[in-house]
């Protein structure tokens, strides 16, 4: 091989395997190797800096736990390094009901309808966009009462979800399905606090916000999901159970499978961007994942996400133990399915053995093309030195000083 062949090629190895070895996760200034559009890549733990022998003592001890788990996936540096499927009911291909994961993507939805130009602000007045309708109940606090204290559930409606189980009529969510127009239930529906002033969990909100969709865009909430944010992920095996108006339920019933849940965490790992799209807008990813409304030492919330002070990280929660959970320290996303009853053991999963076999964090995960490359880098470059040295020995103004340089 020539040397004039040889050495800009040697050089350029170096420059790429250089520049993957050192990118790093969007949270923190990174790239990923790739987008899992048309779906996810595997790697190896160790590939990715996680400890295989932690995650098998993790699935270990997940097993003696007796609960119903449907599925385990661990995502790092994209690549999937784990997945479990303890349930032979449930597999990679099978959906499965989110619960209230889906306000987690409901707020997502207002945030881009934001950016489209739909809606306005989140600052404006929830009333301002139903100015046809006849509203019962109204008061001072209702007609203060703004998306905002929409999306971190500071609206201050007078609410029950939890008092009776969801097949009593007299739960509000139940009370509000059989009612037939869930839009205007919520609207009719007394505000007994300052909005702003009391946090009370209401997935009646969470609808509303969806119906705020239907009335600026024209579309469902699924038809707005599925333009603007899952057709760019290349997530189109959805289901989105309809209320009785024919509106998606925008507080719950969004069935996925977990790799394509995984994608929705991963989206905001990369701070709304997908190959090159800003799907979600940045501002809108870092907003509605921050404290906005602190309730304590751990879980806190943001908008229509839980925030995390002990994991630090931000997750959308579903009943009976549904959870997206996104570390971007770790540049991390762990997604749980299942069927548990009361509060599942994830924190403690994810502080005593995923943290932990994460390690130290890499400055990325390698897959086996990179460590071609570095390992060519590394062979190489004594080889590129001597040539270099061997050169300005033989060049006539070797030992001479050269006029302009």
């Amino acid at each position: 091989m020539k040397y004039g062949i040889f050495l800009p090629a040697v050089l350029l190895l170096l420059a790429l395997s250089a520049s993957s070895f050192f990118a790093i996760t969007p949270a923190q200034g990174r790239i990923p190797d790739y987008w899992p559009t048309t779906g996810w890549r595997t790697s190896t733990p160790e590939m990715q800096g996680v400890n295989s022998t932690m995650l098998q003592e993790m699935e270990d001890y997940i097993e003696t736990l007796g609960l119903d788990f449907h599925s385990v996936l661990i995502i790092r540096n994209s690549y999937i390094v784990y997945e479990y499927y303890p349930n032979s009911l449930y597999d990679v291909n099978r959906k499965h009901i989110l619960h209230s994961v889906t306000k987690s993507f409901t707020s997502s939805l207002i945030g881009i309808a934001i950016e489209e130009g739909y809606i306005g602000s989140i600052t404006d007045t929830v009333l301002s966009y139903f100015p046809d309708r006849t509203i019962q109940n109204m008061s001072a606090y209702k007609q203060a009462m703004t998306i905002e204290h929409l999306l971190t559930m500071t609206a201050g409606y007078q609410w029950d979800e939890w008092t009776y189980p969801f097949t009593d009529p007299r739960n509000d969510l139940v009370r509000m399905i059989l009612s037939g127009e869930c839009t205007q239930f919520m609207l009719d529906l007394p505000v007994v606090n300052e909005p702003g002033t009391v946090w009370l969990y209401n997935t009646g909100v969470s609808y509303l916000l969806g119906a705020l969709i239907y009335e600026t865009s024209g579309l469902t909430p699924l038809e707005f999901a599925n333009q603007y944010l899952f057709e760019p992920l290349g997530i189109d095996d959805v289901y989105w159970t309809q209320g009785p108006e024919g509106l998606e339920m925008g507080g719950s019933e969004l069935h996925l499978t977990p790799r394509d849940l995984a994608k929705f965490g991963f989206l905001f790992l990369q701070n709304g961007i997908w190959e090159g799209q800003q799907v979600v807008p940045e501002a809108w990813v870092s907003e509605s994942t921050e404290i906005t409304v602190y309730l304590g030492a751990s879980l806190s919330y943001g908008y229509q996400w839980w925030v995390n002070s002990l994991l630090q990280s931000y997750e959308a929660h579903g009943l009976y133990a549904q959870r997206l959970v996104a570390i971007p320290e770790y540049d991390l996303i762990v997604v749980f399915t299942a069927e548990i009853e009361g509060e599942p053991p994830y924190t403690n999963l994810i502080l005593e053995y995923i943290i932990p076999a994460c390690g130290e964090i890499p400055p990325r995960g390698l897959d086996p093309l990179i460590i071609v490359a570095l390992t060519a880098g590394l062979v190489c470059t004594p080889i590129v030195i001597g040539i270099i040295y061997l050169r300005v020995r033989k060049s006539p103004t070797s030992g001479k000083r050269i006029r302009g340089i």
